[in-house]
């Protein structure tokens, strides 16, 4: 049986990461290191060095209101000594209304061991303000279970090249007052597996609306979005 060949019309090679140091060559046995390719506003690899930052940087790339994420991000800045030293953020975030956030993910109980967040005010008043308006600490406490399912599988589903049940999805639910089942909705478009990834896609966009912040599935039940949404 031969292979099917896919067109390549659609694929563009990511641009490459604009981080300021990237991933060390040797690295222990336990550690994660691997890259994403963001599909916002054009695809580009963006780096990530543990596990934490994996899921941190899928819910990252999966909120509407973030227009950039950069990945180790360099601060400049001088100790009590004078010394010249150099911080890397794991992640600088750029918001729709221009605010920027700089992220240092850290495990809890590590965080707290090391003085992390008391590390972190001390940095705050010593780099420029160019670097970032706010800085924030990001642990596994802030990235529940569900979000991050979703956000991974919003990421899978925006792989998928332009196709036509994104437009059979709308047209179905064109014909629903209410409320309708991933499930239903997926079967409704006689689509599958293609028509439930739409559904997902459309969900990430938000086009269509779901409610509560749980975990994705065939029963989660969605709407389409109206213009109080968009609000």
């Amino acid at each position: 049986m031969k292979a099917a060949v896919q067109s390549s019309d659609h694929w563009r090679s990511p641009a490459e990461s604009i981080a300021d140091r990237l991933p060390t060559k040797f690295r222990s046995k336990a550690s994660t290191q691997g890259i994403l390719i963001a599909q916002n506003n054009g695809t580009r690899q963006i780096f990530f060095e543990s596990l934490g930052e994996y899921r941190l940087l899928s819910v990252l790339l999966a909120r509407r209101d973030i227009v950039d994420v950069r990945e180790q991000q360099e601060a400049v800045y001088r100790d009590d000594d004078g010394v010249v030293r150099r911080h890397y953020f794991d992640f600088v975030v750029t918001f729709v209304d221009g605010t920027r956030k700089a992220l240092a993910y850290k495990p809890s109980d590590r965080a707290l061991k090391l003085g992390f967040m008391e590390f972190l005010s001390d940095l705050a008043t010593r780099i420029s303000p160019e670097v970032a308006d706010e800085i924030v600490l990001v642990s596994e406490r802030d990235l529940p279970r569900d979000a991050v399912h979703n956000a991974v599988l919003f990421h899978d589903c925006r792989r998928d090249p332009p196709n036509p049940a994104d437009a059979a999805v709308i047209s179905v639910l064109s014909n629903i007052v209410g409320e309708l089942s991933i499930g239903d909705l997926r079967d409704a478009t006689g689509l599958g597996g293609d028509g439930y990834r739409a559904i997902v896609r459309l969900i990430g966009s938000g086009q269509l609306i779901v409610q509560g912040n749980a975990r994705i599935t065939s029963g989660t039940l969605v709407r389409a979005a109206d213009r109080e949404d968009a609000r």
